[in-house]
């Protein structure tokens, strides 16, 4: 589990990186990333929409997992930023390895890890 510091909650959090952060597309994911210099804290919220699945089970799958990565990555990360994933494979099930690599990747391509993993 994410500590609760580290997590994106309010529409109006997530609203204002849909509509100002950068954007990066990976294979099953997108990201948002907001540099927010005012909040030194790193907040995610993470997106699994029922076009991926109709299924609770496989969606908060995919919640789970990518808050186990992000929990392994938060010291990697730089501060002040807030991020959200979305999920956007709808026919292949990827494993925890590729969405794994998938993310580094994105985070990679964002510049926001302090140093490479």
């Amino acid at each position: 589990m994410l500590p609760n510091q580290n997590r994106l909650r309010r529409r109006e959090d997530f609203t204002k990186v849909y509509a100002n952060g950068d954007r990066y597309r990976g294979s099953y994911l997108n990201l948002r990333i907001l540099t927010d210099s005012n909040d030194p804290l790193i907040r995610i919220g993470i997106v699994v929409s029922k076009k991926v699945s109709k299924l609770a089970v496989t969606r908060n799958r995919f919640k789970r997992q990518l808050r186990a990565i992000f929990r392994q990555l938060l010291s990697q990360l730089k501060d002040g930023l807030q991020i959200v994933v979305t999920v956007i494979t709808a026919q292949s099930k990827p494993s925890y390895q590729e969405i794994c690599d998938d993310l580094k990747n994105l985070l990679a391509r964002a510049e926001v890890l302090q140093h490479g993993s």
